[in-house]
């Protein structure tokens, strides 16, 4: 597979810059695992890794990483590839985070811009009282090796957070969005705070006043500078009012918050303009958040050992009956039956790959 170039800062949906894993050959013939030979073996060519502005889809991401696992014979692999990328892999809004004022800034950025390097996921943020989380979703379906993705996102954050409040830095808990692996001590390890599997959604949690700390050694007038060119990008490739609508009403799902009108204040707007701009591109609210709990719902039957009851309040459904009802309509098949079909082929997935 050549690489997919990234035109003028154009990145189109589905599609990430290739930055978090430009190191990805030092990493696996640490292990004496042929690095040529590993790319080959899922259809792409080392040129990709050459340059940080190529493009990759989530699925060869995942699968790149999970044949990585296997071959390496190491289950926590992105823990290990991650904690050697920060800020810097993600781009211009990489590069901006550490000369912004303080934390909050800096975080409401990489929500803000985190599109201009990845239109598979987002960045998520919340303020809930004294506590405050920082947080990654992908907008895909069942993904083969989205443990991976989700392991490495969430060291990526803790190396942004340790760039702005300082290197000793950690977080209260790290919630991961996957079953609990066997052995759960390198997880221990890489975050130094208690961790927890089987989560909604995969962020780190951590005491609200941290947001005030200011980011040592910010640079005032790098920070406009780069502000400047960041908008002047967006201005030129950014998401149109559906896409944006589509992400808003992703982060909010997953942060159990959804609603018309939330949706529609985030977005600097009321809810009457909004579902007529919607209408006018042929969506609507109602729509999103339909695709969007549907490919939350598919996520957490299949990556996580939650029960149907509380994937049933996660998406706000009234209760495991009326979830049920709406999984049957999206997938003609009721969630219970799809998570044994989806964890065979899931598993007949992982078989190929070891058999390549």
């Amino acid at each position: 597979m050549l690489p997919y170039k990234n035109a003028c800062g154009e990145i189109p949906d589905g599609l990430v810059r290739i930055g978090p894993l430009t190191n990805i050959a030092q990493a696996i013939e640490r292990f004496d695992v042929d690095a040529e030979a590993l790319f080959a073996s899922v259809g792409l060519s080392s040129e990709l890794f050459t340059d940080p502005d190529n493009l990759i889809s989530p699925h060869t991401y995942g699968e790149l990483l999970e044949r990585c696992a296997t071959l390496t014979a190491c289950p926590h692999f992105a823990l290990l590839l991650a904690q050697s990328q920060g800020a810097s892999s993600l781009g211009a809004v990489g590069e901006l985070l550490p000369h912004c004022a303080d934390v909050a800034t800096a975080l409401a950025y990489l929500q803000n811009y985190l599109h201009l390097h990845d239109r598979a996921g987002m960045a998520t943020r919340t303020i809930e009282g004294n506590t405050a989380t920082l947080g990654y979703t992908l907008f895909a379906g069942p993904i083969i090796g989205v443990d991976q993705i989700y392991d490495g996102t969430l060291v990526i954050a803790q190396n942004i957070m340790r760039l702005l409040c300082g290197p000793n830095w950690k977080a209260r808990a790290a919630l991961l969005s996957r079953r609990r692996p066997k052995d759960v001590r390198p997880y221990r390890q890489v975050f130094q705070c208690p961790v927890e599997f089987d989560a909604a959604s995969s962020l780190l949690v951590f005491p609200a006043s941290d947001l005030s700390l200011p980011v040592a050694g910010a640079d005032a007038g790098r920070c406009k500078l780069l502000q400047e060119e960041l908008e002047s990008l967006r201005d030129r490739h950014d998401l149109d009012p559906v896409a944006q609508t589509r992400r808003v009403v992703q982060a909010m799902v997953v942060l159990q918050r959804c609603s018309l009108a939330g949706v529609a204040g985030e977005l600097s707007m009321n809810p009457r303009r909004l579902n007529r701009l919607l209408a006018r591109q042929g969506s609507s609210y109602r729509q999103l958040l339909d695709e969007t709990r549907c490919g939350l719902a598919q996520r957490l039957i299949c990556n996580t050992d939650l029960s149907l009851g509380q994937v049933a309040e996660i998406l706000d459904y009234s209760s495991a009956s009326a979830f049920t009802h709406a999984f049957k309509r999206w997938k003609k098949v009721a969630p219970l039956e799809w998570r044994q079909s989806h964890g065979r082929a899931a598993a007949s997935a992982a078989h190929q790959l070891d058999s390549r």
